[in-house]
């Protein structure tokens, strides 16, 4: 009777033995189950240092649309709107701009002047029939001096956008430089950098609400290489945004689409 009870005394104790073992596993297993979790979660919601830059880009915007008048993007893969009437105003040299940028476009050529600049206003506003007939001198210039017609409309459209492309339409865009480099036979050509009036035009242009539109290095984003003459009224909040965080007019309104900061062009 004393063995029969032992017996069964040692297989509850064993039982119990492996209740506890089997628990303790369970247990470990929950716990690694837990920090496999936590990791994955961790990992998926890491961000690369560039998509923490973009997320640090977007909490900064200022408060715009993609619709505002002064962010209408007009290039070679976004032709201007031929059914919107822009308000021109005559400026400087007979050339017409934007009426609602005579008053920053001034103000800004009045400092040049206090600085020791004399500016030239080179080009404004463009038709589209003008710049058809620049787009088709161009090529019919490189095919002169012996290049096919394929190599002249590459070489062309380095510099000059499709007609309908181009941000002369819009009356935002200026072709600017100073008298003194004028006056030593050279014109709208990127060496014009070299020049302190250009790095003075540069260095203020965010001022007055405007933007160096083709920069070194955004070529890919904004079709045109550079030019170093060319500026493009964007407003004083987009213009800051954009020159302190080096971005194209492409990358902003990318960005502004990312934020849901849209709406349907308009121009008035």
């Amino acid at each position: 009777m004393k063995l029969k009870l032992w017996a069964t005394m040692l297989a509850v104790g064993l039982l119990a033995g492996c209740q506890n073992e089997s628990t303790d596993v369970t247990n470990e297993s929950t716990s690694l189950n837990s920090e496999e979790v936590s990791q994955e979660s961790e990992e998926s919601t890491a961000l690369t240092p560039e998509e923490e830059k973009e997320q640090e880009m977007i909490a900064a915007l200022p408060d715009v649309s993609t619709a505002d008048w002064n962010l209408v993007l007009v290039n070679n893969w976004h032709p201007i709107d031929e059914t919107v009437e822009i308000p021109l105003e005559t400026v400087a040299d007979q050339k017409e701009v934007d009426a609602r940028i005579v008053e920053p476009y001034t103000n800004w050529m009045e400092a040049a002047k206090k600085a020791g600049y004399t500016i030239f206003l080179a080009s404004s506003y463009r038709s589209i029939e003008r710049q058809q007939a620049n787009y088709d001198a161009s090529i019919q210039g490189y095919i002169n001096e012996g290049y096919s017609k394929e190599e002249a409309i590459e070489k062309t459209e380095d510099y000059i956008a499709v007609p309908g492309g181009s941000e002369h339409h819009n009356g935002l865009a200026l072709d600017m430089v100073d008298n003194e480099w004028l006056s030593t036979g050279k014109g709208l050509v990127p060496e014009y950098d070299t020049q302190e009036s250009q790095q003075w035009l540069v260095s203020t242009a965010a001022d007055y609400g405007f933007i160096l539109r083709f920069p070194k290095n955004k070529e890919t984003e904004t079709g045109i290489q550079y030019e170093s003459w060319h500026f493009r009224y964007v407003g004083v909040e987009n213009a800051q945004f954009i020159q302190q965080y080096g971005l194209s007019l492409e990358e902003y309104i990318e960005l502004l689409e990312k934020a849901g900061k849209t709406g349907e062009q308009r121009i008035e």
